[in-house]
């Protein structure tokens, strides 16, 4: 494990200098390009959202203008010109980043296409590029990487093409500090920077999984992931302090594209994936997109099988220059099978066939998923937008599940228990959000305001079913159960949860490339048990405060510090009190660099995270025997991240990333205190580069591969078992050629080439849940775009 360990430092650390000549957020800083010809009421947009640059402009105006495409390294302005160019009008600055679009003194019809060489726009359905300059998970505003003071990467979809990923398991490998749990085949849960998550997010828009999610979330509507390390709640509620995972969906394009891909790979897995987006009327004012997937697949385990319908439409509708509205929606269906992986035997997990299943062939569910929301913005001056989200989220469950409880002592004995969602059992959310944003100077100073605030309902009511005498199992030697549940036990549960919150931040750029952000959170939370009348209620102001600084373009270096709201505690407190919600607290440093005329970038990060008023038992034994609880507990974790991404030679593409993640539970009652968090290895990593062949002999082959590196990882917290550290190797190859219009691409990814036998992670919690990592695999697809 540690020549492994070495090898990938090594290529991590190869020397690569180069002057990079700008980032994007001012109008004097010049950014890569890549604009297709299109109508240019919608270049105009996408240049005032790439470069943090306000343009006003009539629609009648630019009304059957064509752009034309834009390829090559220009400051907004210059872009501007550029696209003006020969259409009769011309861009007045009305201030520092404004501008307005008006009637030049000579109009000329004929529109010339310019060709420069420059890096694509990542978002471009054709983008093969694995950079992407600027996010709005860390800020809610279109901010470059490097001026934002916080950790922040992000795997955009050219790098799930390229790794054929279906998975959010998958494409997540390829950041620091990312690991996989065990979601039982059911969910999916992540450890980041040592801390346990359940929820993720959609486009800032809060999902919780485990109430939400019925197998793994669809991949297909998604045009990148983005990662914010470290407590994250300033912008968006409660939540885990390792951070939060931001899924961001395909927006609907002016430019015609039509993608139909076919998949098709080992454990008889069938996919297929569509993907479509036009304008619907003449001037483009009215735009689509929708994404559709089929997929049906087996597993190398015994008794799993999974199929399920997905589709996501999407309507843009561009009201005036200031005024646009989008209405989305998302809906899945279909069934899988549970795995609960292998127990431990020893301090190992137990030595068995890789495919044996533990559980029964009668586990599986069944369900329907929606999403349904829209989200507008208005214009209303040159300085200042107004945004408002809304979205309704609904999950209908059906479910037999056999789980595992316990191995007796003579390591072969597997205890199980029957649980069953019956037909009623269901999970409603709502989930809006209201933000302002605006720029404006103080004494030459500028700065980019955000005020805000939320709320989100959730309504949960579990009709369920449990057999605790179910049979057990001999684990070496399987019988499986011909009885369903016996003494069938019923429950009813019904919870809700209301939050709302207020937020304020200012970006603030000061002389000499210094970058402050600055701003707070005011938070109140409540849960209610229906059934038990258990209420818990609390409230909290959380600060968030970063400091950046560019002494040259290629280079930034930055701190933070940050606070949040966690989640409430498990257990209860002295006469049945609720618990209060957990805490975080991080401290952050690293440095940043953008290279090879912006082609490549780094950052190494230093961190040094807390997690406050966690749950531990009573010190006075007879109450801890009862349940009592009291926040006492505390877990820090802190280490060293590095990722790099980008273009090291035209070509050559590289996402990569190191992690040292040091975690201790440093205050508990339980016996506990001075282990290591579960899932989290001390040290992990991945590589992942694909060369795209560029002469003309060789053009449109790819060629690629990369390995996934993880070290030893406690299974628990007590931590008396251990998961072994792995090494995974992976492989692509594909091949595209135009025909006509029309590009035609096959590809073949091998995972896990070596066929290596390991184990991915752990539920965190007992012995008995450990999932068992895929063996070798082969995935094809075939994909036609035009």
């Amino acid at each position: 494990m540690q020549h492994y360990l070495s090898i990938m430092i090594l290529i991590l650390l190869l020397p690569v200098a180069h002057a990079q000549t700008g980032a994007a957020g001012s109008t004097s800083t010049a950014i890569n390009w890549h604009l297709s010809a299109q109508p240019l009421s919608t270049a105009l947009q996408q240049l005032a959202e790439h470069s943090n640059t306000s343009i006003m402009f009539d629609a009648a105006t630019v009304r059957n203008i064509q752009a034309p495409s834009l390829r090559g390294q220009y400051t907004p302005q210059e872009a501007l010109g550029k696209l003006l160019s020969g259409s009769g009008l011309q861009a007045e600055e009305t201030a520092p980043g404004r501008f307005s679009i008006v009637q030049a003194a000579t109009t000329v019809q004929q529109l010339p296409e310019m060709t420069v060489t420059g890096a694509p726009d990542p978002d471009s359905p054709y983008s093969t590029q694995y950079k992407v300059p600027d996010t709005t998970t860390a800020t809610k505003t279109k901010t470059p990487i490097m001026e934002t003071p916080m950790s922040i990467q992000v795997v955009p979809k050219s790098v799930m093409n390229d790794q054929q990923a279906i998975t959010l398991e998958q494409s997540l490998n390829n950041v620091s500090g990312v690991f996989p749990g065990v979601g039982f085949n059911v969910t999916e849960q992540f450890t980041l920077r040592g801390f346990n998550t359940l929820d993720y997010y959609r486009d800032g828009m809060r999902f919780q999984s485990w109430r939400m999610q019925t197998g793994a979330r669809e991949m297909a509507n998604l045009e990148r992931i983005e990662v914010l390390k470290g407590p994250a709640s300033i912008l968006y509620g409660r939540m885990e302090p390792g951070g939060m995972i931001n899924l961001v969906p395909k927006k609907p394009q002016a430019a015609p594209y039509y993608s139909l891909q076919q998949q098709f790979g080992s454990y008889n897995l069938f996919r297929t994936t569509l993907d479509a987006t036009s304008g619907l009327n003449q001037d483009n004012s009215l735009l689509y997109r929708l994404n559709f997937a089929y997929e049906d697949k087996g597993s190398f385990r015994e008794f799993v099988d999974n199929h399920h319908f997905f589709v996501a439409p999407v309507l843009q509708w561009q009201i005036s220059d200031r005024t646009q509205i989008t209405a989305e929606m998302e809906y899945k269906t279909g069934k899988w099978s549970q795995d609960y992986g292998f127990p431990a035997i020893g301090n190992r997990p137990a030595n068995l066939p890789i495919n044996r299943n533990l559980g029964e062939s009668s586990a599986n569910g069944h369900y329907n998923e929606i999403t349904a929301g829209f989200h507008w913005s208005h214009a209303l001056n040159e300085n200042w937008e107004i945004k408002h989200r809304a979205y309704l989220q609904r999950t209908d469950i059906e479910s037999s599940q056999v789980v595992p409880s316990q191995l007796l002592a003579d390591n072969r004995t597997l205890n199980r228990f029957y649980w069953g969602e019956q037909k009623g059992s269901k999970t409603d959310s709502y989930i809006t959000n209201l933000d302002l944003t605006g720029g404006f100077e103080t004494f030459g100073i500028q700065h980019t305001m955000l005020m805000g605030g939320d709320y989100y309902h959730l309504r949960g009511d579990s009709h369920a079913a449990g057999d605790f005498s179910f049979p057990s199992i001999d684990i070496f030697n399987p019988v499986y159960s011909t009885l369903g549940p016996q003494a069938v036990v019923m429950s009813h549960s019904a919870n809700r949860e209301n939050w709302f919150g207020l937020y304020l931040q200012d970006q603030i750029k000061l002389p000499y490339d210094v970058h402050v952000l600055a701003g707070f959170r005011y938070d109140n939370v409540g849960t209610e048990n229906i059934l038990t009348e258990l209420k818990n209620k609390q409230d909290k102001v959380s600060p968030r405060i970063g400091l950046l600084w560019q002494p040259v373009k290629p280079i930034s270096l930055y701190g933070s510090y940050v606070e949040s709201l966690g989640t409430y505690a498990n257990g209860r407190g002295i006469d049945s009190r609720p618990l209060k919600a957990e805490i975080g607290k991080q401290w952050e440093a690293g440095v940043k660099t953008e290279l090879l005329d912006g082609r490549f970038s780094a950052t190494l990060a230093w961190f040094h995270l807390t997690k406050n008023d966690m749950s531990t038992p009573h010190p006075d034994p007879v109450l801890a025997v009862q349940g009592i609880a009291v926040q006492t507990g505390e877990a820090r974790s802190k280490g060293i991240e590095l990722n790099i991404t980008g273009e090291l030679l035209p070509g050559w593409q590289m996402i990569a990333n190191y992690a040292y993640t040091d975690t201790e539970i440093t205050r508990a009652n339980n016996g506990t205190q001075g282990n290591r968090l579960p899932n989290a290895p001390k040290h992990a990593g991945n590589i992942w580069s694909i060369y795209a062949f560029e002469n003309e002999t060789l053009r449109g082959l790819k060629i690629g591969g990369g390995v996934t590196l993880r070290g030893k990882r406690e299974g628990n917290l007590e931590n008396d078992y251990q998961i072994p550290g792995y090494a995974v190797f992976n492989l692509m190859t594909s091949y595209g050629i135009k025909v006509g219009k029309t590009r035609v691409t096959a590809q073949l990814n091998v995972n896990n080439l070596f066929n290596k036998e390991y184990f991915s992670g752990t539920s965190g919690f007992g012995r008995t849940r450990i999932a068992v990592g895929t063996p070798r695999v082969f995935l094809g697809s075939l994909r036609v775009e035009y």
